[in-house]
């Protein structure tokens, strides 16, 4: 097993890092004007139960160039995945899975626990932290598992248009991201992956995050679209903190590609009796339906994309 170190951390410092302007970063390549925020709008958690994929559903009227994925262990992927749950959405990715975090709601492995034991609890459920993950997991179970997944989405008739990781598991071991990158790169599917400049690699050194060196390579050979800049609706204790928050993130993102990741959810009792974090995926729901939020996306400075879009400037 490798080295845990804290990739996560790397992960979410890279949310609100501020990098340097380059002569000419992904989105300017990608045919996009400069001195714009090109932000992808990415719902996370689609599949996870019918609240969720709901909520998608109902942003995708509103919000035409909405990004979301899916989570193919779940319950409700199945579901999630027939193109009638979606059929707003163009834009649909797969959420690599890894995790169950919930107390009384539960995932396990799509290759089955049998295959890739180490990837499981005594429960035969998904670890519920990311740490257990880390310390536990095999990389040839997770190389597994990301085939199983991508599998199931097939056969539930959904193609991929682009990867993300659930919980930011796959950035807790360098060999994992590794991993995850080959993966993205094999199947040509692109991966949610931040740039990682010489000017963050060493401010997160200066904080305490070296980037391991196999990491840093497997980056900089990474040949699909990367993001400038990634934004997580933060959570709050109160909806006008949350709005306010991401208000003040849509300002201070950079110029380039970045994208800004929520988790919506249609209200219900039975979302509430799954999940502590309720109120957080009722609030992500209005939020994105908000139209003080809404008018600052319509601003001249921002463009809204997403992934589809972005794969096929990339193909030209």
């Amino acid at each position: 097993m490798g080295t845990v170190v804290p990739l996560l951390a790397l992960f979410l410092a890279a949310l609100t890092a501020c990098h340097d302007a380059a002569a000419e970063n992904w989105a300017q390549r990608l045919g996009f004007p400069p001195g714009k925020k090109v932000v992808v709008l990415h719902a996370h958690d689609m599949g996870m139960c019918f609240e969720t994929t709901q909520a998608c559903a109902d942003l995708a009227s509103t919000l035409p160039r909405l990004s979301a994925s899916a989570m193919a262990p779940c319950p409700w992927f199945p579901h999630a995945a027939k193109h009638d749950s979606h059929s707003g959405l163009g834009d649909v990715g797969l959420q690599l899975t890894f995790n169950s975090e919930w107390s009384d709601y539960r995932w396990r492995p799509t290759s089955g626990a049998g295959l890739s034991p180490s990837l499981v609890d005594a429960d035969g459920f998904l670890w519920r932290s990311v740490l257990q993950f880390a310390l536990s997991a095999d990389r040839d179970d997770v190389e597994r598992e990301m085939h199983w997944q991508l599998l199931t989405a097939e056969r539930c008739g959904l193609k991929p248009t682009h990867l993300t990781t659930h919980l930011g598991a796959l950035y807790s071991r360098p060999d994992f991201a590794e991993a995850y990158l080959a993966f993205a790169r094999k199947q040509w599917i692109p991966a949610v992956v931040v740039e990682l400049t010489p000017e963050l690699t060493e401010r997160l050194a200066a904080k305490g995050f070296p980037v391991p060196q196999g990491l840093a390579a497997a980056i900089s050979d990474y040949p699909l679209p990367t993001l400038k800049d990634l934004r997580i609706v933060p959570r709050a204790e109160s909806y006008e903190e949350k709005l306010n928050a991401t208000l003040e993130a849509v300002d201070s993102l950079p110029d380039g590609l970045s994208q800004i990741a929520f988790a919506p959810g249609v209200d219900s009792p039975a979302l509430r009796a799954l999940s502590p974090q309720a109120d957080q995926y009722v609030w992500d729901l209005r939020l994105m339906q908000d139209e003080s939020l809404k008018k600052r996306l319509q601003a001249d400075d921002v463009i809204l994309t997403n992934w589809v879009e972005i794969m096929e400037r990339f193909d030209q």
